[in-house]
């Protein structure tokens, strides 16, 4: 799906009751889940957690200036501790498959995506999506085949490379 904030479903935003619509024909599919308030995330993978989707997929890589101003998206790879409590909390909430999407790193100087991807693997992700850029490269430039590499060796779950 597209993002839904967490924040929106909370408000019952029409959009967003829009972006939960799900069509029989579309399986898999997933929902896309952004914030960065642990209980709020939980409460609402908790408040959708009925609707007929397969996976819940928390987006930690969004690089957009409005996400990430607010500590949402790729911003939580900066407060790695913040975005364990809120992949632990979501998982314990819901009952579908968890998937986080995350970057190398938020700039070339804090590249951190294999301590992300355990920590995200330790607190009850079933699968990873990595791209392969960072933060501050949002889509330019080549991706880092060789970081998801790392991560890839990192980990026991499925990994996901994002990127080209």
């Amino acid at each position: 799906s597209e993002m839904v904030s967490a924040k929106a479903i909370l408000y019952n935003n029409k959009k967003t009751k829009d972006l939960l619509a799900i069509d029989e024909d579309e399986h898999p599919i997933g929902i896309q889940l952004f914030g960065s308030d642990p209980d709020l995330m939980a409460e609402m993978a908790r408040k959708i957690d009925h609707r007929n989707f397969d996976i819940l997929d928390i987006n930690m890589g969004c690089p957009v200036p409005k996400v990430v101003n607010n500590g949402e998206g790729s911003a939580l790879m900066k407060t790695p501790e913040l975005a364990a409590e809120i992949i632990r909390k979501v998982s314990q909430a819901s009952s579908k498959p968890l998937t986080v999407k995350f970057r190398k790193g938020f700039t070339e100087d804090t590249v951190n995506a294999v301590e992300f991807a355990k920590m995200a693997e330790q607190n009850g992700a079933a699968a990873i999506a990595v791209h392969g850029r960072t933060r501050e490269q949002y889509y330019s430039g080549k991706a880092d085949w060789d970081i998801i590499a790392q991560v890839k060796e990192a980990v026991t779950i499925p990994v996901i490379a994002s990127g080209e």
